[in-house]
């Protein structure tokens, strides 16, 4: 193999360092993760768009789409992923079978979500896992890890390469997770709780879970509140807009415009124009100052 790429030396220590049990799943678990179900039964993580990282048969994906959820879930192994489709039914879940740092997805989730994906990627992986986590999220959106703890191997990053094997998949503690995914917000970190077998949700006590806030969250609500505060000033002094307008342009020039621009008639030009600054209803003006009032706080 020649070497011309940042890519191509990753590929190559693909092959140096076989993934654990990747594309391995156990198909006689399925049910949800009992973190993921306690993160969104209190109401910490809410529905939207999710991604599901290394998803297996779907039984995380499942749960989430029954929620409410629009699901994107990945698995690189096409035998798991035929048989998770058929699981899966008509639920609202999108299922992709490939390399996930080589498939295109849409970007713009509110929750990706890894159950045991994580700990069979090689160290030299993780700068791509982040890059993905950057282009998947959302400013907001949340990041959720099952990985093993007591579990796994304990091996140092070079030991990884000294040997040449991630065992059953590498563990991690709360403080390497803290270093790896710094650039995040954390939530939450802390050991699977331990479900019996006839329990609805999954839990084994050698797993460790986390939960991370990728960061642009208060921007994001502050350009919101911006949007809001445009929008009140609009509907208070539309007849001062109304009037700065046709002093400017004329009415009959403003009126030319929006013809031309959109193909309208006359009346429908001067529709448009009393509609792009018509007063909002008392309805919406009261959420739009009750939304404002709840961000100040």
């Amino acid at each position: 193999m020649t070497i011309r790429s940042v890519e191509d030396v990753l590929r190559l220590l693909d092959g140096m360092v076989p993934p654990g049990t990747a594309g391995v799943a156990d198909e006689s678990v399925d049910k949800p993760d009992e973190n993921l179900a306690a993160w969104i039964s209190q109401g910490v993580v809410e529905p939207g768009r999710a991604l599901d990282l290394g998803c297996g048969p779907g039984r995380n994906a499942r749960y989430l789409a029954s929620l409410g959820f629009e699901v994107d879930a990945v698995d690189a192994s096409p035998v798991v992923i035929e048989r998770a489709r058929e699981r899966a039914g008509d639920a609202r879940v999108w299922f992709h079978c490939g390399n996930v740092f080589e498939l295109t997805l849409r970007g713009g989730y509110d929750l990706v979500y890894d159950s045991g994906f994580f700990h069979h990627l090689a160290p030299h992986r993780r700068p791509s896992y982040l890059e993905l986590l950057q282009r998947a999220l959302m400013p907001g959106g949340h990041f959720g890890l099952v990985c093993f703890g007591s579990g796994g191997a304990a091996l140092s990053d070079a030991d990884v390469y000294r040997v040449g094997d991630l065992g059953a998949g590498l563990a991690y503690t709360e403080d390497s997770l803290r270093e790896i995914f710094g650039g995040l917000a954390e939530v939450e970190q802390r050991g699977m709780v331990e479900q019996a077998d006839d329990s609805p949700l999954f839990g084994k006590a050698v797993l460790w879970t986390a939960l991370f806030r990728f960061p642009g969250y208060r921007k994001a609500a502050e350009a919101r509140a911006r949007v809001l505060r445009g929008l009140m000033t609009v509907a208070d002094r539309r007849r001062e807009l109304i009037d700065a307008l046709w002093e400017t342009t004329g009415p009959a020039s403003a009126e030319e415009a929006v013809q031309r621009v959109l193909g309208v008639d006359e009346v429908q030009a001067r529709a448009v124009l009393d509609l792009q600054v018509r007063r909002l209803t008392p309805w919406q003006m009261a959420m739009i100052r009750k939304e404002l009032d709840q961000g100040a706080d």
